[in-house]
């Protein structure tokens, strides 16, 4: 590999990207040079749909259709208006879009060139099924196609159309012929009409795709599919004169992935994708990506595990921070122990430079770097995970009650790479203070009275703030931390074990625990 994956999605250019109505071509040049000027970039993959798209597409439907602004600017749409906040969010998406559409329309081929000269490839990202923002009545905006907005009876299980349920009720049913034919078409369109290196099939954005029940009885028809898009990247093949190649964004977990109908497996023995790229449900990056299985099932893909937005040790509560450059080299070094060929960005885009962590562009080479990213500092954190079947639920990752006078066992936490000799402390955050002794591997850890909190990069979210992390339900007036060192010899590469040994008579609780890392200097 001679670098790392970017995923840049559509409100990252279209929103961000204030000049397009100015100069496009500066837009783009920008865009391209955030990423590629930082080093280690291989390719950045350009997301141009949600369910709309902000290419002039006769397949689908371009962001701009039926759309109309009022005299005081504000959109509408099919004459409707909009509420404020969907005219202030997809209004500047809507105009940059159309503007760019008349005023460069070969924007796409100016892109895709100027990435060869800055020595990067430029790929196709398809989001596959994106239901972003169709809750219960705020449904109609110029986020959703006319096919979503007027056929109904496709989606997988409109009929619950509950308040709460949108991400995974209201996708679109690939088991129905007329979705399938459209969404191929769709991925036809981006292959043969626009130049690129590859495409990404991002089942991420959203599954599941079949209606419920479904999902593991129409294996097949998904195989299919892939099958039809690998023949029409041979086709591109053909006309573009060099390879066009095919990554799928799937589940971390490959249990998950099968549940889903995704026969990875076959997919690889056939050759249908060159890259696979294990992924979080949401924006919530894990520190299992069971990445030994996917090389077992896929021996001949690149893997490419997702560092995404945000950490979370514990979805009962749903305490998280923004990721750091400690963060993510904590993760790109535990996929790399776990046999990552490559990492792939998801949501590291330019704005994240001033609103999340600085020194983002100087995450990209460390990555492509795998002993550069194991001997900087990093921050391994505990991460819950977040199923995207139903009928999988998750669970917590820590014990669900600790006794007094009880340890009642450890909570697993990935050390990556390169951890002999390394110095560090194990930083606990609870929403009660805890009375405990700290195990590293059956090694008692000497508590540490003096010390500094991680810095903070991200503030605000819904809920209840504390310095570096926000949490989002329950009432926690207050964290409590407690910090330990690393005891010399006790910790190892890969995984570890760390036991809290209670000897209060309160009895903790999973939903107590707020967040666990492991800080090495």
């Amino acid at each position: 590999m001679s670098g790392v994956f970017i995923n840049s999605d559509a409100w990252n250019f279209w929103t961000d990207s204030k000049c397009i109505e100015t100069d496009p071509a500066k837009a783009i040049r920008d865009d391209v040079d955030f990423y590629a000027d930082a080093g280690g970039v291989e390719a950045v993959f350009y997301n141009m749909n949600f369910s709309r798209s902000f290419l002039n597409t006769k397949v689908g439907t371009p962001i701009w259709k039926d759309c109309t602004f009022d005299a005081d600017g504000n959109l509408r749409l099919r004459g409707f208006p909009l509420k404020k906040a969907d005219s202030d969010n997809y209004g500047p998406m809507v105009r940059r879009a159309k503007f760019m559409h008349e005023n460069m329309p070969d924007f796409m081929q100016y892109r895709y060139d100027y990435c060869h000269k800055k020595g990067i490839e430029m790929w196709h990202s398809m989001r596959m099924n994106d239901v972003h923002h169709s809750e219960l009545g705020g449904e109609f905006k110029p986020q959703h196609c006319d096919l979503w907005l007027d056929h109904k009876e496709m989606l997988r299980a409109w009929y619950r159309h509950t308040w709460r349920g949108y991400w995974i009720d209201n996708g679109f049913d690939y088991g129905r012929r007329d979705v399938y034919e459209y969404h191929l078409n769709l991925t036809r369109e981006y292959l043969l009409d626009y130049e690129s290196d590859g495409i990404e099939l991002d089942w991420m954005r959203a599954m599941p795709v079949f209606k419920p029940g479904y999902d593991e009885l129409n294996t097949e028809i998904l195989t299919n599919f892939v099958r039809d898009v690998k023949a029409a990247a041979l086709e591109a093949e053909k006309k573009w004169g060099h390879r066009v190649r095919i990554a799928a964004r799937t589940p971390y977990q490959p249990q998950e992935a099968y549940a889903l109908g995704m026969d990875v497996g076959t997919w690889a023995a056939e050759g249908l994708i060159d890259v696979l790229i294990p992924s979080p449900n949401g924006l919530c990056m894990e520190q299992d990506a069971q990445l030994k299985l996917w090389r077992a099932i896929a021996p001949n893909l690149i893997l490419a595990p997702c560092v995404d937005y945000v950490v979370v040790s514990n979805r009962e509560n749903f305490s998280r921070q923004a990721f750091t450059k400690e963060i993510d080299c904590g993760m790109i070094s535990t996929y790399y122990a776990q046999g990552a060929d490559t990492i792939y960005f998801y949501n590291h885009f330019p704005r994240h430079e001033h609103d999340t962590e600085p020194r983002i562009r100087e995450i990209f080479p460390a990555a492509a770097d795998r002993e550069k990213a194991a001997s900087l500092p990093r921050r391994h954190v505990i991460t819950a995970h977040d199923s995207c079947v139903e009928g999988l639920y998750n669970a917590p990752c820590f014990p669900a009650k600790i006794w007094e006078k009880c340890s009642d066992g450890g909570v697993r936490i990935h050390a990556g790479e390169r951890t002999a000799g390394r110095k560090g402390v194990i930083l606990i955050g609870s929403s009660v203070p805890l009375n405990v002794n700290v195990l590293l591997n059956t090694v008692y850890c000497d508590p540490v009275t003096d010390f500094d909190l991680p810095q903070n990069f991200k503030k605000g979210g819904n809920g209840t703030q504390h310095g570096a992390f926000w949490v989002v339900s329950g009432n926690v007036p207050e964290i409590f931390w407690t910090c330990v060192e690393i005891p010399p010899q006790a910790l190892h590469d890969g995984w570890n074990n760390v036991e809290l040994y209670n000897h209060d008579s309160h009895i903790i609780e999973s939903k107590e625990i707020l967040w666990m890392e492991l800080n090495l200097a």
